[in-house]
């Protein structure tokens, strides 16, 4: 009887200590990879010009230049970085951020890359959050 109650004892402990070092499922909902999109700019374009989103969706943004160097600029979400010529090889540069707003919100060059440059824009669209499950 009392080897049954020390077996008992040994397994209860493992399970309660299974469960307390187990990460909880609500943890593991409230720390979501962000969304990864992949752009390419060149002279004078984003591609894709458009990127969209849901409000509070985090974004991990990889760029690559196909030619000489750019930047991407999104001052709603204080975003600016440089995006130098990429060479084989070489990593794409990595913004990050979280689409805080809904609206739709201009990407802009923010290095200069020659006669068109004012023209290379690409748009970022942040839709509203569905209210209630809808």
């Amino acid at each position: 009887m009392h080897r049954t109650r020390s077996v008992t004892l040994t397994i209860s402990l493992a399970a309660a200590l299974m469960v307390a070092l187990a990460p909880s499922r609500n943890a593991a909902s409230q720390t979501t990879e962000p969304r990864v999109v992949e752009v390419v700019v060149r002279r004078f374009a984003f591609e894709p010009a458009t990127i969209e989103a849901v409000e509070g969706e985090r974004l991990r943004v990889l760029v690559r230049s196909a030619d000489g160097p750019h930047g991407v600029e999104i001052k709603a979400f204080k975003v600016k970085k440089a995006v130098p010529r990429a060479k084989p090889g070489d990593a794409p540069i990595t913004i990050e951020f979280v689409a805080t707003r809904a609206g739709e919100f201009p990407i802009l060059c923010s290095e200069y890359c020659g006669n068109g440059h004012e023209d290379m824009k690409g748009t970022l669209v942040v839709k509203a959050k569905a209210k209630g499950g809808q």
